[in-house]
């Protein structure tokens, strides 16, 4: 009787594993979340007949941010990176089409971003990100956002005019989703910041 019984439970064993049974609970997903950058202009002006080509490079990416790590900062010089969270993109390469975005909104420039020399333009604007991280070695902690543009005359191959942008911006919380928020705060600041640059230095056309 007893090799009857241990035959129907070896049977009923089989069965189980063919059927994909398993007394092993399945492994819960491991969260990945993936933020954005965005910039939404306030108000947006159609464009001026005679407004020059404007093309915007993506910036160069100092060493450290040329990644889509989230980074942070708890110590001088040593840069961190969030393992469950991360930029959709690049900083710099999200950057590049909502400067142009900025740009075109203004209604004084035909803005664009491609690669140098692809098109045809009268003014390009290179941009080099310096810092893109949240800094915890200062309380409150904060995003620190530096980059430096340069403005080109294409027409006359001269360099306009240069400025570093520094942006500091309070973070809500000490994690990764409170640094992406801080994040968008402080790129819609630069924004404003780079398009009052580039219209400033905006050289008048017959000039």
């Amino acid at each position: 009787m007893s090799n009857l019984v241990n035959k129907y439970i070896g049977l009923a064993g089989l069965a189980c594993v063919i059927a994909g049974c398993s007394v092993l609970s399945k492994p819960a997903p491991v969260a990945n979340d993936q933020y954005m950058l965005e910039y939404q202009a306030v108000s947006e002006q159609d464009v001026v007949d005679d407004a020059p080509v404007l093309l915007v490079t993506i910036p160069r990416a100092h060493g450290g941010y040329d990644t889509t790590g989230i980074a942070y900062m708890q110590q001088p010089y040593g840069l961190r990176y969030y393992t469950r969270s991360h930029w959709a993109d690049t900083p710099a390469r999200m950057l590049a089409p909502l400067v142009a975005d900025a740009m075109q909104a203004t209604g004084r420039f035909q803005a664009l971003y491609t690669t140098p020399g692809s098109i045809a333009a009268d003014l390009r604007l290179d941009m080099e990100l310096i810092r893109f991280h949240q800094d915890f070695t200062r309380q409150p902690g904060a995003m620190q956002v530096t980059l430096r543009a340069l403005l080109i005359d294409l027409q006359e191959n001269r360099v306009i005019a240069t400025q570093q942008f520094d942006i500091t911006e309070p973070v809500e919380t000490e994690d990764a989703y409170g640094g992406v928020v801080a994040a968008n705060r402080a790129v819609g600041r630069l924004l404003d910041d780079l398009t009052g640059f580039c219209l400033a230095n905006q050289p008048r056309q017959g000039n």
